[in-house]
């Protein structure tokens, strides 16, 4: 495999992922394992509700590993624009939660704007909407991009333990938050009697170590 300078930022930041960080990777594994299990069960429910809200965990899970993978990279910034319909659609498992009936709003494509379908993570949707999802040349948007003390741009992005701790901190309670909406989609869609209590309580165990570990880390 050719050495690629291109690579280096994410080079470092695996070798974190086995060190330092690795309470993280090992969690962030299990989080997508969780949020894997609940889709699959959900799907088994069948249409419509188990097999929407399986298409939207889904979905969750994919703009979760696409933030993931440009966290490692360094370029977390660029990652809000996967990190913004990331929590539209935790908040999509929580409005169906909610109300079953829900579901043919989504198949009549007639839901909700995102930004009325839930409001208790408000402010990280404002900040992802100033500093992440669109175009801008604000400070807080351009810094990891310049490099203030030589008065030039950086091409690449360096490694930067902080940083990806934090990341790796906010991308872990919220796809733990997913799995969580997902088993309780889950919970309210299937027939009574008929979940697997061992799903449940591996998802119970998850909430408990990864927010404690976050809660520690913080």
């Amino acid at each position: 495999m050719v050495d690629l300078p291109l690579w280096s930022t994410r080079r470092q930041a695996e070798a974190a992922l086995s060190g330092e960080l690795k309470p993280f990777a090992d969690l962030l594994g299990e989080a997508f394992a969780a949020v894997d299990s609940s889709a699959a069960r959900l799907e088994s429910l069948g249409y419509p509700f188990g097999l929407v809200c399986a298409v939207f965990v889904i979905k969750a899970r994919n703009l979760g590993l696409g933030c993931y993978s440009l966290s490692l990279d360094a370029v977390a910034q660029e990652a809000g624009a996967l990190f913004r319909p990331l929590i539209e659609h935790l908040e999509l498992l929580t409005y169906l939660k909610l109300d079953q009936a829900r579901v043919n709003e989504a198949l009549e494509d007639r839901l909700p704007s995102a930004g009325e379908i839930a409001r208790r993570i408000k402010s990280v949707r404002e900040y992802l909407n100033t500093h992440a999802s669109h175009l801008s040349l604000s400070p807080e948007s351009i810094k990891h991009v310049v490099d203030l003390g030589a008065g030039r741009l950086r091409s690449t992005q360096p490694y930067n333990a902080t940083v990806l701790r934090g990341n790796l901190r906010v991308l872990l309670g919220i796809l733990v938050s997913i799995a969580i909406e997902a088993t309780n989609c889950l919970t309210v869609g299937a027939p009574p009697g008929s979940i697997d209590d061992g799903h449940l309580n591996t998802v119970e165990s998850l909430q408990q170590r990864a927010f404690g570990l976050i809660e520690r880390d913080e």
